[in-house]
Order: structure tokens, then C-alpha cells, then sequence
């Protein structure tokens, strides 16, 4: 009974703790951000273009966007197709990376750090260096690859140039700030056990068998949240495409951000604008729960699960 007590004790010490860290974020959130989050709420069932008051109108924006709206849907489809590709390869390269470098040897720390350093450019800057890389005529990319496309007697490609590699172009580039998820991952690894690869090393496990039945079953939890916060990260791609590509060619990088943005910029539809936000935060949020739910199935948590 004493033990019972004592670990409900600790827990409502552990959650105090909690919330007392999560403060700042927490003001933030209701002095700064719930006024705003119930405003575009109320502006999203309106007609408003910031010069009048807004007038009510009911669910009719969110009828005109998901039965009378093409590029909605457009916008949305290209949406989908970043993050289907984008965050199983940024996974890939995440995890690649951080097993790489996991090895004790001398300037790794050297080599982490380089590795991360994309991640502290602004996206801006990061969007015009890749614009100038990936150049269809002078563009380092296309001349590394000059002796491949004279071997197979191809043109260059067109990058972001071309409508059917632009959406890949964008992903590669989204691939360069793989470092940030890295350094999750490589926290996570140096959390294992040595003495979990000496037992298998005993047993006579290599290197794979010791990779697929140890390390990337005890790093599920980091990949499970990087894969959450990729998702929410990923509905939400605007800069690279605005400035790389203006949402073209052909519409083929116009997103769903873009899409919102230019609602509510260029038209002026601010109520327009709001449902959309509106939309993308259900979607957002379904498949968040989704993943949640599969939680239990994918994540390995040891002697908890």
C-alpha cells in the first residue's frame, strides 16, 4: 500500500515538473495564440478581405473548397505526394547517417557537427544555394552528372525546371537538413546497451543481424517521433516551393500552404484562407491519431510495450 502511494506521488511530482517546464510555451499558447486560433476559427465561417467587416456566411467556404475548388484539391494531392516520398527517405538518411556516425573514431564530433550546420541556414538561403546547384545549364548537379547523360545519350534534366522532377527536386533538397533528425537518432543510439551487441556478438551475430534485431528496434521510439513531427512538418511545406519554383511549373509544386497563402494575400479571401487552415488542422490531426494508435505496433518500449 506504502509503494502504491509513493509512485502516485512521483508521478504527480513528475507532472508538476512537467507543466512547471511546459509554462512558458503554455502563456505563450493562451495569452498569445488562442485569440488568434478562435478569431480564424470565427473568419473562417465569413467573407472577409480585411478592408471590410467580416459577414457571415456559414459552412460556405468549406462547401466551395472541398466540392467546388480544383486547385484545392490539386494543391492538396501535391501536398500528399511531398510527404509520402519525403519522410520515409528523410527517415532513410536520418537513420543512415546518425549509424554512421555512432563510430568511436577521432573528429567524429567534427563531422556531427558538419552534418547539422544546414539545419542553422535559413530556409532562404538554403532554397536560393539549391536553386543555383540544381541550374539545368551551369548548375554544379548537372555537370557532375555530364559524363552519365552522355553515357546514356540523354539531355539534362531540368530539376525544377521540368514538371515531371520538380516535386523530386524539392524532396532531394529537403534531404540536405537530414542532420536534424540525425542528432535525435544518434541520441537514441548511444543510449543501447553495449552489453545487448557483446551478448549477440557471442552468439555470433555480424554487423546486419546486429542492426536489424537490436539497434532499429530500440531506436522505433526516436523514429516514431521524428515520423510524427515530419508529418505535421511536412503539410506544411511553402518556402522551398515559393522560392524555388513560384508553385510551378505547371502547378506541379503549387502546396497546400502556397495554395492558403496566396488565398490570403493575393485574393484578399481571408475567410477562404482560414477554412483552409482549418481543414489542413483536421487532417493533421486524423493522421496524427492514426499514427498514435499504431503506436503500440511499431514502437518497441522494452518490458513496458
Amino acid at each position: 500500500m506504502a509503494k502504491t502511494i509513493s509512485i502516485k506521488k512521483l508521478k504527480k511530482q513528475e507532472n508538476l515538473m512537467g507543466y512547471l517546464f511546459a509554462s512558458p510555451w503554455l502563456f505563450g499558447l493562451i495569452v498569445l495564440g488562442l485569440f488568434p486560433i478562435l478569431a480564424s476559427l470565427y473568419i473562417s465561417f465569413t467573407t472577409y478581405n480585411m478592408i471590410a467587416a467580416p459577414r457571415w456566411i456559414g459552412f460556405e467556404n468549406y462547401r466551395i473548397l472541398l466540392t467546388n475548388d480544383n486547385l484545392f484539391w490539386k494543391s492538396l494531392g501535391n501536398t500528399v505526394y511531398h510527404v509520402v516520398i519525403a519522410i520515409p527517405l528523410g527517415i532513410v538518411v536520418g537513420v543512415s547517417l546518425a549509424l554512421l556516425l555512432n563510430n568511436k573514431i577521432k573528429g567524429m564530433s567534427v563531422y556531427r557537427t558538419l552534418f547539422y550546420l544546414p539545419n542553422v541556414v535559413s530556409v532562404v538561403a538554403m532554397s536560393l544555394l539549391w536553386l543555383w546547384l540544381f541550374q539545368p545549364s551551369f548548375g554544379i548537379i548537372n555537370q557532375l552528372l555530364d559524363p552519365i547523360y552522355k553515357l546514356l545519350n540523354m539531355e539534362p534534366l531540368r530539376w525544377h525546371q521540368a514538371e515531371e522532377t520538380s516535386k523530386i527536386t524539392l524532396i532531394i533538397m529537403g534531404l540536405w537538413t537530414a542532420g536534424g533528425t540525425m542528432v535525435i537518432y544518434l541520441a537514441q543510439l548511444q543510449d543501447i546497451p553495449t552489453t545487448l551487441y557483446e551478448s549477440a556478438e557471442i552468439d555470433g551475430a555480424n554487423w546486419i543481424k546486429k542492426t536489424y534485431y537490436i539497434t532499429l528496434p530500440l531506436m522505433t521510439p526516436s523514429i516514431f517521433f521524428n515520423f510524427i513531427m515530419s508529418l505535421i512538418g511536412g503539410f506544411q511545406v511553402f518556402t522551398i516551393a515559393y522560392i524555388m519554383t513560384s508553385g510551378g511549373p505547371s502547378r506541379s509544386t503549387y502546396y497546400y500552404a502556397y495554395y492558403m497563402f496566396d488565398k490570403m494575400m493575393a485574393d484578399r479571401a481571408m475567410g477562404m484562407a482560414s477554412a483552409m487552415a482549418w481543414i489542413l488542422l483536421v487532417i493533421v490531426l486524423i493522421l496524427t491519431m492514426v499514427a498514435l494508435r499504431l503506436n503500440k505496433y511499431v514502437v518497441y518500449l522494452g518490458d513496458e510495450g
